[in-house]
């Protein structure tokens, strides 16, 4: 818990020194898991030029499923860098990365246990600006999460891919 306080301090700071702060979300679709995924950030931007600008965002992440009686959820949590080449246009992309931290929790039949593991993620999409300070998107995620131990068992969460859908307001 130490690590995301930090992290959020941290992002938090960047934040307010930024040039602008930015606000987003997206809902996606796990393609290898079959579930949706939700992801909500807040960051900055910490330098911009007529055709890029540079971001750095705090993200809280969310997907859970349900099978067989037990339940299941991951909640990463990572800092981002996210490149927007749509400064002053209409459509534009973006591209990015981030690492940071992932709690899975399972539960069932009487026994709840959770564990963090590292994350890390890529992303990229295209994005069209509907305001002067918002833009939707469309975009992919790769997901990535190490091992964690439950109940004693080592159990390997692998990655996934993302397709997903968003929106993003510029203050």
């Amino acid at each position: 818990m130490k690590k995301i306080l930090s992290i959020a301090l941290f992002a938090s700071a960047l934040a307010a020194s930024a040039h602008a702060v930015i606000v987003g979300a997206s809902i996606g679709y796990l393609t290898d898991g079959e579930d949706t995924y939700f992801a909500a950030r807040a960051g900055g931007v910490f330098s911009s030029s007529d055709s890029i600008s540079h971001i750095l965002e705090f993200e809280v992440g969310y997907t859970s499923d349900s099978e067989g009686g037990v339940d299941g959820s991951i909640l990463p949590v990572t800092l981002n860098y996210r490149a927007d080449f749509a400064r002053g246009q209409k459509v534009g992309y973006y591209v990015g990365g981030g690492a940071g931290m992932a709690r899975t929790k399972v539960s069932g039949f009487g026994i709840s246990e959770n564990d963090w593991s590292f994350a890390m993620q890529g992303f990229a999409g295209v994005s069209m600006r509907v305001s002067e300070r918002s833009s939707i998107n469309l975009g992919a995620r790769y997901i990535w999460l190490d091992d964690i131990t439950l109940l004693g068992e080592s159990i390997s969460l692998g990655d996934d891919l993302a397709i997903e859908a968003g929106f993003q307001i510029r203050f």
